[in-house]
């Protein structure tokens, strides 16, 4: 009777302090978050969880005790910004902070009946930290392979437009009508960067967001034109080299195709093998009982 009064006093504390940390970091209650998040569904402005709800706006009440290396906040600050996601770098940092921890409190209990299991836990509280810090990261890699995949038809576009025309500006904006959804959205920047200020500088800051080699060899070309050269020879060059790179990288991933079918061709091996073994074992040990 004693254990169950206890249990229970337990869980009244748990609401308790729930509910007070809620208060003091202004969290809404549970019934209006799921209201909140269902109208966000349903107009399809976002898709969150209500865990990340909470857990992004406790990090962002404790963000101010986090102080980062001024070079690492601003290239995570504009990770961030490229990855699209609306959060500072130190409340993204917290946040990732607070849910290993949450996980890694889980293991707590174990370390007094199961060590290993709590060891485990802690161990995976360890790689949740770093899928949850470097997920904008990885965010920005896949969104670069996809923007450098439509770069070699970009040029192709740029060396057929400056055989009539040699406006930079033009030559964006035709190309943005076919464009991808996330060269799209950079050229949208890009184009309305060169309305309002410096074509150079829109440019310069066109490839500093994308962060790729293939795009800086095309800035060049257009920031040669607005220059006044003519880079036509110079498309055209880049072009070739484009589709070489291009089909060197369909050849790879061609040569990975083998190997990935080699793994399963071995576990069926195992398999039809071990389906003899065990019938061959059978066999023997049916034949020994005549013996015997």
């Amino acid at each position: 009777m004693t254990g169950l009064l206890i249990l229970i006093a337990s869980v009244f504390t748990g609401i308790g302090c729930y509910n007070l940390s809620c208060a003091f970091v202004d969290v809404p209650t549970a019934k209006t978050s799921r209201m909140m998040m269902l109208a966000k569904k349903q107009t399809g402005t976002g898709n969150e969880k209500l865990f990340d709800v909470y857990l992004t706006r406790i990090a962002g009440k404790l963000s101010p005790l986090l102080r980062l290396d001024p070079i690492k906040k601003n290239r995570l600050a504009l990770t961030l910004a490229i990855a699209g996601i609306p959060l500072t770098p130190e409340c993204y940092t917290m946040k990732a902070f607070l849910t290993a921890l949450s996980a890694g409190l889980l293991g707590v209990p174990f370390f007094l009946f199961m060590p290993l299991m709590g060891f485990l836990i802690i161990g995976l509280a360890v790689m949740l930290w770093f899928s949850t810090y470097y997920k904008a990261f990885d965010l920005v890699k896949k969104r670069r392979k996809l923007i450098e995949a439509e770069l070699p038809r970009f040029a192709v576009s740029i060396q057929q437009g400056l055989a009539t025309d040699r406006d930079v500006l033009k030559l964006l904006t035709s190309y943005r009508r076919i464009a991808g959804p996330h060269l799209g959205q950079e050229l949208d920047t890009t184009i309305a960067d060169m309305k309002t200020g410096n074509y150079e500088n829109a440019l310069l800051h066109f490839q500093n967001r994308v962060g790729s080699t293939m795009l800086s060899d095309i800035v060049r070309g257009l920031i040669g034109t607005l220059r006044g050269d003519d880079q036509q020879m110079y498309f055209k060059m880049l072009v070739f080299d484009m589709r070489q790179i291009e089909q060197n990288n369909l050849k790879k991933e061609a040569g990975k195709r083998p190997k990935q079918m080699q793994k399963y061709s071995m576990m069926m091996l195992f398999c039809i093998l071990l389906i003899y073994v065990v019938v061959l074992s059978v066999e023997v040990i049916g034949s020994l009982g005549a013996f015997f």
